[in-house]
């Protein structure tokens, strides 16, 4: 017999129904009043047409068991290979990580460094403090990103928002992101009316922000219009924000000039395609 949850639940409500029936010609209220005596004091013949229907059942039933067992031990082993699988992933996404952060760290220190010393051969305390404060800021900013457009009265917490975020664009069940830290940034105003506040949201890992950020124009395929007002974008500096404002009115600018193709922006780059036509 192939193994089914719903064999499995006839097979529990017959053994029930045959057992109560030797309760019941025993007079006991249940399996563990069950005894010797009771057994000897109950009529022979039913009892022993009732013995030999247990028996029959639980006869008929035994290759149910086995593929029962068969069957859990199976799923234990998949969900042992699943979870190994997922600690072999998250391995390959840690040394990826600090990989990507070595060099990082590495490249930056070097450009960081020659910034600072151009008009010195041995670098500076000041000028080696700075680059070491801007590597860390830059390390800790690669685990963030910010969502723009929330309204404040949306929901009061913004751990909440950046959960639902990542469930919508991610596409996908059972491995969204963790989210380590959200918060509203800047004072809320009194009369509501004033622009929405960013929400700032961290992640375990500079790999997790950078996936989010390749979904993020999921936003707008959402069949919920007020997500379309949404946008993420990474957490940047204020240099950082100051150039990429720069891009923003250049793009503005050739959108106007050239409506035919489509600008955007990547890397800090402005990019032009032609607009497809349908």
């Amino acid at each position: 017999m192939d193994f089914s949850v719903e064999h499995l639940n006839r097979f529990e409500k017959e053994l029930s129904s045959a057992m109560n029936e030797i309760l019941k010609m025993s007079k006991a209220q249940s399996v563990t009043e069950l005894n010797h005596s009771r057994l000897m004091a109950v009529n022979k013949d039913p009892l022993a047409t009732a013995v030999e229907n247990l028996s029959k059942l639980m006869t008929s039933n035994l290759e149910l068991c086995k593929c029962a067992a068969s069957t859990i031990d199976k799923l234990k082993s998949d969900q042992l290979n699943y979870q190994k699988d997922q600690i072999k992933q998250q391995q390959e996404q840690l040394d990826s990580f600090k990989t990507t952060v070595h060099t990082e760290m590495k490249t930056a220190w070097s450009d960081i460094v020659k910034k600072n010393c151009e008009t010195t051969s041995t670098p500076s305390i000041n000028s080696i403090k700075t680059a070491v404060k801007t590597v860390v800021e830059d390390d800790i900013r690669s685990k963030n990103f910010i969502i723009y457009g929330v309204p404040e009265n949306y929901s009061p917490d913004p751990h909440l928002v950046a959960e639902e975020v990542i469930e919508l664009i991610w596409e996908s069940s059972g491995c969204d992101p963790k989210v380590v830290a959200a918060n509203s940034i800047g004072t809320k105003t009194t009369s509501g009316s004033g622009k929405p506040r960013p929400i700032k949201v961290t992640l375990a890992c500079a790999e997790s922000v950078k996936m989010v950020l390749a979904r993020a124009r999921n936003l707008k395929k959402s069949n919920y219009v007020a997500y379309h007002t949404w946008y993420i974008t990474p957490d940047r500096s204020k240099e950082e924000r100051a150039a990429h404002q720069k891009l923003v009115v250049k793009v503005k600018e050739m959108i106007t000039d050239e409506p035919t193709k489509y600008h955007y922006i990547r890397d800090g780059k402005i990019f032009s395609v032609d607009k497809v036509k349908v």
